[in-house]
């Protein structure tokens, strides 16, 4: 554990975390509390929505959000592995599916949000389906580009050595593919939390982005960053997580 803190810098991102949150209460000075609101009064407002039981049920919505969350993302992550390591394997899966990996990438989030929505309605698929669309030609990619780099001399001892098809995917393909789908897990976290929100904005009738888009309408700044702050420190520790058991994992690297 201690030399994956030294690995991480993580005195250097508390360091720099509070250098942040400094600038930002310097900010705060120059502008109203309901434009720019303090580090105290931000405190606040993160509790009163967490605690007060007339601003929303804090705990459902939070659930919500990360049930399609995590459903999205798992479903992005396992289309995105097996078919970016296709792709990587065989041309001719390459050849095929290389344009429409670029499409999906092109496509903007918000777009997809709207047309789900416009297909859909207001409902729970929408946020989930955005992220799987939008989350797994990122993975895709990922991975596509990590097993194009696998080692042919290791396959060319497998074949010597006569290894049947199981033990090259679990002891061949498998160890190296970890090493770039870690990458692609904690970074298309991120980017599932931020396109989910994005769907919950306009398509979702709870959950977290729901709640900040009523707070926006209210013109109530504070209010709308107190239901951010606690999701954002989980996806922030969730990220963590995932490099804490690609350090664990891979240490045979």
């Amino acid at each position: 554990m201690y030399s994956y803190i030294q690995e991480r810098n993580i005195e250097k991102k508390a360091a720099v975390a509070a250098v942040l949150l400094i600038a930002w209460q310097v900010g705060s000075q120059f502008y109203p509390s309901y434009v720019l609101p303090g580090l105290v009064e931000l405190a606040v407002a993160t509790q009163t929505v967490v605690t007060d039981s007339q601003f929303g049920t804090y705990q459902s919505n939070i659930l919500d959000t990360f049930r399609r969350l995590l459903a999205g993302f798992a479903i992005s992550v396992v289309v995105g592995t097996v078919v970016g390591t296709a792709m990587g394997l065989r041309k001719e899966a390459e050849a095929f599916l290389r344009a429409w990996i670029v499409l999906g990438l092109s496509v903007p989030s918000i777009a997809v949000a709207f047309a789900l929505i416009i297909a859909l309605g207001i409902s729970e698929w929408v946020p989930v389906l955005t992220v799987v669309i939008v989350g797994v030609p990122f993975v895709i990619l990922n991975m596509w580009e990590g097993t194009q780099e696998l080692d042919p001399e290791i396959t060319e001892m497998a074949d010597f050595f006569g290894a049947s098809r199981l033990q090259r995917y679990r002891d061949i393909l498998l160890p190296q593919v970890l090493q770039y789908l870690f990458p692609s897990m904690y970074w298309g976290l991120v980017v599932s939390w931020k396109v989910l929100f994005i769907a919950e904005v306009f398509g979702a009738g709870s959950g977290v982005g729901y709640m900040v888009n009523y707070w926006f309408q209210q013109q109530r700044v504070d209010l709308l960053l107190g239901w951010v702050v606690v999701p954002v420190i989980l996806i922030i520790l969730g990220q963590e997580g995932l490099r804490a058991a690609e350090h664990r994992i891979m240490r045979w690297r």
